[in-house]
């Protein structure tokens, strides 16, 4: 069997694998619980598949620059499988680096022609694919609660994949090419590779998927909350050490029974959904947030206080601004309660509770607004007669 054989029947085993990855993904995981994470993880798998197609159909027609063009775009699929992991965990996604990854390694092959220039234009969009596996491990490894093991042998594959891509492009610029075609071995090892880390993949987003899936429907509060109080009781008891000015930001919808009782679950889960997004797109990358009830919102952030201010008032704004149903005769608002480690102490119990409280007053005196725990909220809690 020669070269020409084994890359035909690789690229078969990958467009297979890339086939039934995707429709695994979507069938088994978006279908079956629709979330931006479900979400990327199809876009990722279907890139995936699309892409390898086309680097065969290229590669079968002679037309060398479609199969550049998608092979570059392959190289988007793992930071779309990262983006995917970051919001199922409840952080920014940073979705739009799976596109810029894709569309530059395109651009760049194509642009390198047939010239000597070939070889480091693909070790350089290799190299930036693995960047991508490369921070899921380190997305993964940092934070204990993210460490499924479902998704150990996807972390293994990730980190095995960086070291490859980082490998790749040292030996590059340490034996520079002279023609453009020094790729063979790559090739194949990026090929055998590449099969590997689908499976993996595969193997976590559906292990995942289903496991969430069971959980949900035998537990009341979400797996996501869970992750959430994991990491954000771990993150507190780092800041009690140095002191950080940590805070607790609680955020419900108002007229949430109302929305459900008029419009019905669904129409409160989409509004429950954007209300959620808008949270996430407001406060920094640093900060952790989740939802433990339909309409309600938990951000752990560390920042000064004039900072939790500004990110209150946007977010108070920028929900107030949401579509909703057109049937329902209600504007969307939200109350929400500011619990800081300042006044409360670093107890995660304590500060949801405490921001909990300051929400709920904060609904009874109009909505739309915050209140920051302090003598008023204090002194409800200790005499709980005395309402204001």
């Amino acid at each position: 069997m020669n070269d020409v054989d084994i890359a035909v029947g690789l690229g078969i085993a990958q467009a297979a694998i890339a086939t039934l990855a995707t429709m695994l993904t979507i069938g088994i995981a978006f279908l079956g619980k629709p979330s931006r994470a479900t979400l990327f993880w199809s876009f990722a798998f279907a890139l995936a598949m699309v892409s390898t197609f086309g680097v065969a159909a290229g590669a079968a027609a002679e037309a060398e620059m479609v199969r550049r063009i998608f092979l570059g775009v392959l190289m988007g699929a793992p930071a779309l499988l990262w983006s995917g992991f970051r919001a199922f965990w409840g952080v920014r996604a940073l979705s739009w680096v799976g596109p810029v990854v894709g569309a530059g390694s395109a651009a760049l092959l194509v642009a390198a022609g047939d010239t000597m220039w070939f070889s480091p234009a693909y070790r350089v969009a290799f190299f930036a694919a693995s960047v991508c596996a490369g921070l899921f491990f380190v997305d993964w490894v940092r934070v204990p609660a993210r460490r499924d093991r479902v998704a150990l042998p996807f972390a293994i594959m990730s980190l095995a994949f960086f070291a490859a891509g980082a490998a790749n492009g040292i030996a590059g610029f340490v034996f520079p090419a002279t023609t453009g075609d020094d790729l063979a071995l790559v090739r194949l090892v990026a090929s055998i590779g590449m099969l590997a880390y689908t499976a993996c993949a595969l193997v976590a987003v559906i292990g995942i998927s289903t496991r969430d899936s069971a959980f949900a429907r035998s537990s009341e509060a979400p797996a996501g909350w869970q992750r959430f109080q994991l990491t954000a009781a771990e993150r507190l008891s780092r800041a009690r050490l140095s002191g950080e000015p940590w805070s607790v930001v609680y955020l419900q919808l108002d007229d949430a029974a109302e929305i459900r009782q008029m419009g019905g679950a669904t129409v409160l889960g989409e509004l429950s959904r954007r209300f959620l997004d808008t949270v996430r797109s407001v406060f920094p990358a640093e900060a952790d947030v989740a939802s433990p009830t339909p309409g309600t919102a938990v951000v752990l952030l560390p920042r000064s206080d004039a900072a939790v201010r500004d990110h209150l008032r946007t977010v108070l704004e920028r929900i107030s601004s949401l579509d909703v149903d057109i049937s329902l005769p209600i504007r969307p608002s939200a109350s929400a309660g500011w619990a800081p480690v300042s006044v409360v102490g670093y107890d995660l119990d304590a500060l949801l509770y405490m921001g909990r409280e300051a929400a709920t007053l904060a609904s009874e005196n109009g909505g739309d607004r915050w209140e920051r725990v302090g003598v008023t909220v204090t002194d409800r809690l200790l005499n709980p007669l005395q309402r204001s």
